[in-house]
This record gives C-alpha cells, sequence and structure tokens, in this order.
C-alpha cells in the first residue's frame, strides 16, 4: 500500500476511533440504529463518505487486524465483540499494521535505492579497466584485487 494511501487509511481508523469512545456509539445487528450508534462497519462506511476518505484499505487493515483469520467484520461485530473496548482495540491494531505497512514500504524504497547505487557503481567499474593499458591488467596487483 502506498504512503499516501496508508496515511488516509491511518486517518480513517483515527476518526473510528474518535467515534467509539463509547458504548452509545456501538450498536449490533445493524450499520446504522436511528440514535447515533453504529456498527464497526457502518461507521466505517459514514465516516469514509463524511471525510471523503477510501474505505477498502481500512476494510483490509481491519480483516488483518481480526482476532481469528476471516472473520467478517459483522460477524465479529454482531456476535464475537464483546465490548466498545475490543472493538476498540482491533481498530487499534488494524492502525499499528497500516504503520508496519508504511515501515516496510520506507525500508523498500531504501533497498531499492541502496540497490540501484551498487548498479551504477557496478557499471563505472568496467570504465575503469578501460583506462587501464592492456598489458597492466595482468600486472600481480591487478591479479591480487
Amino acid at each position: 500500500m502506498p504512503e499516501a494511501e496508508i496515511a488516509k487509511a491511518v486517518r480513517l481508523l483515527d476518526l473510528m476511533l474518535e467515534f467509539f469512545t463509547d458504548e452509545d456509539h456501538w450498536t449490533r445487528g445493524c450499520y446504522d440504529d436511528g440514535n447515533g450508534g453504529h456498527c464497526l462497519v457502518g461507521a466505517l462506511l459514514q465516516l469514509s463518505r463524511q471525510h471523503r476518505l477510501p474505505s477498502a484499505p481500512v476494510i483490509a487493515l481491519l480483516q488483518d487486524a481480526m482476532p481469528r483469520p476471516g472473520l467478517p467484520l459483522v460477524h465479529f461485530n454482531d456476535t464475537r465483540c464483546g465490548s466498545v473496548a475490543e472493538l476498540r482495540s482491533v481498530i487499534l491494531k488494524a492502525r499499528r499494521l497500516a504503520h508496519d505497512d508504511a515501515e516496510r514500504e520506507r525500508a523498500a524504497a531504501a533497498v531499492k535505492t541502496w540497490l540501484l547505487a551498487q548498479i551504477e557503481k557496478k557499471r563505472a567499474a568496467p570504465a575503469d579497466l578501460g583506462q587501464t593499458a592492456p598489458d597492466e591488467l595482468f600486472t600481480p596487483e591487478h591479479l591480487a584485487a
């Protein structure tokens, strides 16, 4: 996931954490209870629309943060989640995963930069040999290197 997309995902996760500060904003069995309460997916979709942030990366991060792999978000919210604190812990884990993705992106960029520099060094090396006279290539000093 590109860093710009990660930043938007983290922003949406932060908004979700703000939304789910207490039990009054959390509901089960429906996306929106009509009294300001939303389930995990309902809050995600509402906040995504309201702040014009993409929901797909956050859905993927929340899926990865589930306590059991492959557990659907709606099923977790409606039957497996015991409290808003547990819900928030999954959102926080998704946020950590987003930061891990960002760190991997930075590390990959650093490795790519280093590899390109190594390739440039290798390309420059034969040019140096071309400046050496042919009979000097086989002197003991060059063979020992």
